[in-house]
């Protein structure tokens, strides 16, 4: 991370990303969110999302069906629930 690695003097990350990941680790110790949440669906949209090259719909296919196949088998529960303390794709 550039942040770690001292190339950045501040960040914009979402607060889930921050908060209840980097910050609570051996590496974000000395670092803290600031700032108002960046949250405004006019901005930013609502949920989250993975950003693709414009058209390139394979690789957008090849993520969604990487998560599907996660979500089915279990393994990303166990994932978010390692480093996360809510659900974070959101329920169904």
């Amino acid at each position: 991370m550039d942040l770690v690695a001292g190339r950045l003097d501040a960040v914009v990350a979402d607060s889930v990303n921050l908060e209840d990941g980097f910050l609570k680790t051996d590496a974000g110790k000395g670092y803290a969110f600031v700032g108002p949440q960046l949250t405004d669906a006019k901005y930013f949209g609502e949920g989250v999302g993975i950003a693709v090259r414009k058209g390139d719909s394979e690789l957008a296919g090849k993520f969604n069906a990487a998560i599907d196949a996660l979500r089915a088998n279990g393994k990303y529960k166990q994932i978010q629930d390692k480093y996360f303390s809510f659900d974070v794709y959101g329920s169904n």
